[in-house]
């Protein structure tokens, strides 16, 4: 697995909430066959923002307000498993909680969580680009 630029540049498309480029990204990617690095870089982004956001101190009603934050913001648009975004964010922030959860499920809650976080920080550009240049690092060490 190697994580490239092209992949990098999807997600930011994404969390940018520029949904054409995200969308034309992914599909080349889709069509390369190379989605497995990208979900690496997804769940490193999802890592990194759930510890900006509540590290280092956090506590458990805080994470399930926040996805209910999440969930309330969705409006019914888009559902997320509460019980796997909160299990995902606990894991994230060095809680040994368990729970199977099947692959779409995780990826659901992640890639909305992770939106909203993100969304939540008001990044500008640079703010993006230092986001990702710290999911990538995440990404990268998790690879090799």
């Amino acid at each position: 697995m190697v994580l490239s630029d092209e992949h990098v540049a999807s997600l930011r498309g994404f969390l940018a909430f520029e949904p054409d480029e995200g969308v034309r990204l992914t599909g080349q990617l889709a069509q390369t066959g190379d989605l497995q690095s990208y979900g690496v870089l997804i769940y490193a982004a999802f890592v990194t923002a759930v510890r900006r956001r509540f590290s280092p101190t956090w506590t458990v009603p805080e994470v399930i307000g926040f996805v209910a934050s999440v969930r309330a913001r969705l409006l019914g648009d888009v559902e997320i498993d509460p019980r796997a975004a909160g299990l995902l964010m606990r894991r994230a922030l060095g809680d040994s909680v368990t729970g199977d959860l099947d692959d779409e499920t995780k990826a659901r809650a992640q890639v909305f969580v992770l939106a909203e976080l993100i969304a939540d920080e008001q990044l500008d550009a640079s703010g993006l680009d230092q986001f990702m240049s710290q999911a990538r690092a995440l990404a990268d060490r998790l690879i090799s």
